[in-house]
């Protein structure tokens, strides 16, 4: 597999209050839930943070996502692309490695059966980091459209304990962030598409090289946390989740800026990780 930069025009807005100035023909259509997983409170807010005392030690059942974008102009994209419809019969996904995760999925909830349905005609996937509930689908979806991660995501990828679920793909596009712009006070933001309508956001700590979303629509903005933010409660709390997280000091730095982001810009509606409700 080949790795390529994903080519990226400049954009000259340099703050978010000019961002949302300039909406665009750009929707959210749907919140594709293709699973759910067991996780535990205790880890999806940092038991070790002082704010996170009085967390409690109990399972919760939380979605798998995977988001349908349309841009009214160029088409339809997918964030994320969830669970492929192995883990209907087996909730380790036909994986034997030795760390393969395992997950709960009812009949028909699998990526493809989504996109087909739909009638999507996939442009791109955009990949906010490389866990298995994240990217597992790719292994029904189509090969022949670009799949984008963030640069050094890749290097943390290791298909000999998870799975490989890359396998066939030819190249793999890689969004490079060190030369771009923060745009305060969030880290560096590219425009994916060109037109100012959706962004990627380096939100590294839940992995090296995490990415969060938002969307520039006409509807208003929302912002698309992915896993650097699981469930509301993080926002609520403000404790990142250490569970499943590659550095749990910089995942509580990332958070930090996002509630600040939200707290400077109160029109924007935020998705969490690992929740379908809009806050």
């Amino acid at each position: 597999m080949k790795h390529k930069t994903y080519p990226l025009k400049n954009n000259p807005l340099k703050s978010w209050n000019e961002v949302f100035e300039n909406p665009r023909p750009i929707t959210l259509k749907e919140k594709f839930q293709t699973g759910t997983v067991i996780i535990n409170k205790k880890g999806t807010l940092n038991p070790e943070h002082p704010l996170a005392q009085d967390i409690k030690d109990e399972e919760l059942e939380v979605p798998i996502l995977a988001y349908w974008i349309h841009n009214e102009k160029q088409g339809d994209y997918l964030l994320d692309a969830g669970l492929d419809k192995s883990y209907y019969q087996d909730p380790r996904g036909g994986i034997k490695k030795p760390l393969a995760e395992e997950f709960i999925q009812k009949k028909d909830q699998n990526i493809k059966f989504h996109i087909e349905k739909n009638i999507i005609q996939l442009k791109a996937v955009f990949l906010s980091h490389l866990h298995p509930d994240h990217i597992a689908g790719i292994r029904e979806l189509p090969k022949n459209i670009p799949y984008v991660i963030g640069k050094n995501e890749f290097e943390e990828y290791k298909p000999e304990n998870y799975g490989n679920f890359l396998k066939n793909l030819k190249i793999l596009y890689e969004i490079d962030f060190s030369k771009k712009d923060g745009i305060s006070p969030l880290g560096p933001s590219v425009d994916l598409l060109g037109d100012g309508s959706l962004w990627a956001i380096s939100t590294p700590g839940h992995t090296p090289g995490h990415i969060s979303f938002l969307i520039n629509s006409y509807n208003g903005p929302v912002f698309l946390t992915m896993d650097a933010c699981f469930i509301h409660e993080n926002l609520e709390k403000k404790v990142a989740p250490s569970s499943y997280t590659w550095n749990v000091k910089l995942a509580q730095k990332t958070l930090e800026k996002i509630i600040q982001f939200l707290k400077e810009y109160p029109q924007v509606k935020v998705l969490c990780g690992h929740e379908c409700k809009e806050l």
